[in-house]
């Protein structure tokens, strides 16, 4: 089977313990995990530096949670919405995983309202197949499969 490396996609703050469980899911799965968590910044601009590892990387995932995310200055928009649209122009396979409504109460209950702010625009913007996450404990099963198929 062929080493894939994976662009994992999110907003932070909110995302934090989904990340590390996909990272860790994509170690057992024996692929390569990446993401603006797992490497420094250079000279680059942070969307030059998140353009080059969508291109070096095999797949990008993006979990999709109650958050638009932090703003690129230039273009206004969320850098997971401008990632996502450059992994879709660089024909890289998609893997979405969208948080239920459900799994976004507990996480407004855990992590309070303030880190959760509106994703409905981001959320209808997905448009390969997705699947939608319940519990974290299933985000595993969700992956592995997913890699499987790219």
């Amino acid at each position: 089977m062929k080493k894939l490396q994976v662009f994992v996609s999110s907003t932070y703050s909110d995302l934090l313990e989904e990340r590390q469980a996909c990272v860790e899911t994509i170690l057992q799965a024996g692929h390569i995990p990446a993401g603006m968590e797992l490497f420094a910044a250079g000279s680059e601009t942070q969307l030059e530096t998140i353009k080059r590892w969508i291109d070096a990387s095999d797949v990008y995932m993006l979990l999709l949670g109650g958050r638009y995310g932090s703003l690129d200055p230039k273009t206004k928009l969320a850098y997971t919405e401008v990632e996502y649209r450059y992994a879709i122009e660089k024909k890289k396979p998609v893997f979405a995983v969208v948080m239920s409504d459900a799994f976004l109460d507990t996480k407004i209950t855990q992590v309070g309202r303030a880190c959760m702010s509106s994703n409905e625009s981001g959320q209808t913007r997905v448009k390969r197949e997705e699947m939608v996450l319940a519990t974290l404990g299933s985000l595993k099963n969700m992956i592995f499969p997913a890699l499987g198929q790219t």
